[in-house]
C-alpha cells in the first residue's frame, strides 16, 4: 500500500496542481503495463502524445500516431452517428420497430430503433456468451443477425438498461439496408471521408498485418475475426485519424457535441464530456473522451490487457485542465478483531455490497458481478494486484465504528455507506 499510495501523491505537483502529462504517465507505467498511444489536443491542434511499448513486442517496432488500433466497442458511436444521419435525411424514424427493416425481428414487434441506440432491447449481450459463435472463427453478417434473432429475449424491449453488442451489430445491418449501400460504404462516405479520417476503415476479418499486435505483457495474444464484432467493433484507426474526428465535431459537423447518439455521458470534477472505451480479450483497450465545453479530447489507444483504461483518461484529463485534486482527510477503521461478519454497503447511487474480511483479506461481494479478494496493505487499506491503479479502504468516525467503504481510483473517489 506504502507504494502504491506514493505513487498517487507522486502524480500531483507543487501546490496541490496535477504534474504535467508527462509525469503523470511516467508514475502510472511504473505501477502497470502500458502499451500504445496517448493524445490530447483540441478542435485544432495536438496539445501533446506519447507511445509506449511496441507494436509489435517480438519486433520491437515503435508505436506512433499513424500505428493502426482496433477500436472495439469504440465503434458504436460512428455507427450512432449514421444511423442519425439517415433518420436526419427521413430514411427511418428513432421510434421505427426493427421488424419494419429487418424481418428476423417479426417476433418482436416492439423492438425499435430507440431501443438498439439506448441499450434497452432486452437482446443477449453478445452471442459469443452463449457460445454460439466464437471470436476466432468468421460469421457472415446474415448468419449473424438471424441467430441474434433467434435468442431469447432477456427483458422485454425498452424496459431494461443492459449494454450489448448485439444492439450495434442488429444497427449496422439496418443501416445497410435504409442506406441500400454497405456498412463500410456508408462510413466511408458520410463519416471518415468527410472527417478527413483516411486511414479508418472496418476490419472483416482477422487482424492484418499493419494493425498493432495484441499483448497481455509480453504474450502475444491470438487474433479475433472480426466479422462477430460486426457494427459493434470492428473499426480500426489511429491516433492521428480520431484527432481529427475530433476536429470535426468541434466544428459542428455532426451537429452538438453533447447530443450525439451511442456515447456515454459523464463529468470530471464539473467538466462535461462524452466518451467512449473500448476492450478486446485479444489484447486491445481504447478510449476517447471529449470535453465538449473545453473543446479537450483526451484519445488512449492500447495494445494490451488493461482493464482501467478511465483511470488513465481521468488523470491525463485532470491534467490537461489544470484541475486541483481533491484531498483525503478520513479515519482509518481499526478493527478490534481480526475479522468480522458480512456487512453490507450502499453507495448514494443505490450500489449496494457486502464485504467480509478474513486473514487479512477483504472479501467485497457486489450485488451484480464477480466477487473481489482484496489483500491487506498498510493500516485500513487493501488493493487488488489486477488493479493497481485502484485504492480501497475501510473509513471510520471519531468512535472507530465502520461506517464507509472507499474506492479510491487516481481522480475520483467512491464511496459505500454501511447499512444498519
Amino acid at each position: 500500500m506504502k507504494v502504491l499510495l506514493l505513487c498517487l501523491v507522486c502524480l500531483l505537483g507543487l501546490n496541490g496542481a496535477w504534474a504535467d502529462e508527462t509525469e503523470v504517465l511516467k508514475k502510472i507505467s511504473s505501477m502497470t503495463d502500458l502499451s500504445g498511444i496517448v493524445m490530447i489536443g483540441d478542435g485544432r491542434s495536438v496539445h501533446y502524445q506519447q507511445s509506449f511499448g511496441f507494436a509489435d513486442h517480438a519486433k520491437g517496432q515503435p508505436i506512433d500516431e499513424h500505428t493502426l488500433f482496433p477500436l472495439a466497442s469504440l465503434t458504436k458511436p460512428f455507427t450512432a452517428l449514421a444511423v442519425s444521419q439517415l433518420a436526419d435525411h427521413g430514411k427511418l424514424s428513432f421510434d421505427d420497430p426493427v421488424s419494419c427493416y429487418l424481418s428476423e425481428f417479426a417476433p418482436h414487434p416492439t423492438l425499435t430503433i430507440r431501443n438498439l441506440l439506448e441499450h434497452r432491447s432486452g437482446l443477449v449481450r453478445d452471442l459469443t456468451d452463449t457460445h454460439q459463435i466464437s471470436p476466432y472463427e468468421p460469421i457472415s453478417t446474415e448468419a449473424l443477425i438471424d441467430r441474434i434473432a433467434d435468442a431469447l429475449l432477456q427483458s422485454e424491449p425498452g424496459r431494461t438498461y443492459s449494454y450489448s453488442n448485439a444492439n450495434y451489430q442488429v444497427l449496422a445491418a439496418l443501416v445497410e439496408v435504409v442506406s441500400q449501400q454497405s456498412y463500410e460504404a456508408y462510413l466511408m462516405d458520410h463519416i471518415f471521408n468527410p472527417s478527413g479520417m483516411t486511414s479508418t476503415h472496418v476490419l472483416h476479418g482477422f487482424a492484418p498485418a499493419e494493425l498493432a499486435k495484441g499483448h497481455a505483457g509480453s504474450r502475444l495474444l491470438a487474433s479475433y475475426h472480426f466479422s462477430h464484432a460486426y457494427g459493434s467493433g470492428n473499426l480500426a484507426s489511429t491516433a492521428a485519424d480520431l484527432h481529427r474526428f475530433v476536429a470535426s465535431l468541434a466544428y459542428g459537423l455532426f451537429g452538438p457535441p453533447s447530443a450525439l447518439l451511442g456515447w456515454m455521458h459523464g463529468s470530471l470534477l464539473g467538466h462535461r464530456y462524452i466518451e467512449h472505451t473500448g476492450h478486446l480479450g485479444s489484447g486491445y483497450a481504447t478510449c476517447l473522451r471529449y470535453f465538449w465545453e473545453d473543446d479537450l479530447a483526451v484519445i488512449v489507444l492500447l495494445n494490451t490487457l488493461y482493464p482501467d483504461i478511465l483511470e488513465v483518461v481521468d488523470a491525463l484529463g485532470a491534467s490537461a485542465l489544470q484541475m486541483e485534486p481533491r484531498e483525503q482527510n478520513v479515519r482509518v477503521w481499526k478493527p478490534a478483531k481480526p475479522m468480522f461478519e458480512p456487512v453490507a454497503f450502499q453507495s448514494d447511487d443505490g450500489q449496494t455490497l457486502v464485504l467480509q474480511i478474513r486473514n487479512n483479506i477483504l472479501t467485497v461481494i457486489p450485488q451484480t458481478g464477480r466477487t473481489v479478494y482484496l489483500q491487506q496493505a498498510g493500516e485500513g487499506g487493501y488493493h487488488d494486484p489486477e488493479h493497481p491503479l485502484f485504492t480501497h479502504h475501510l473509513i471510520a468516525d471519531e468512535n472507530n465504528t465502520l461506517i464507509a467503504y472507499e474506492v479510491r481510483g487516481l481522480v475520483r473517489t467512491k464511496r459505500y455507506f454501511r447499512v444498519e
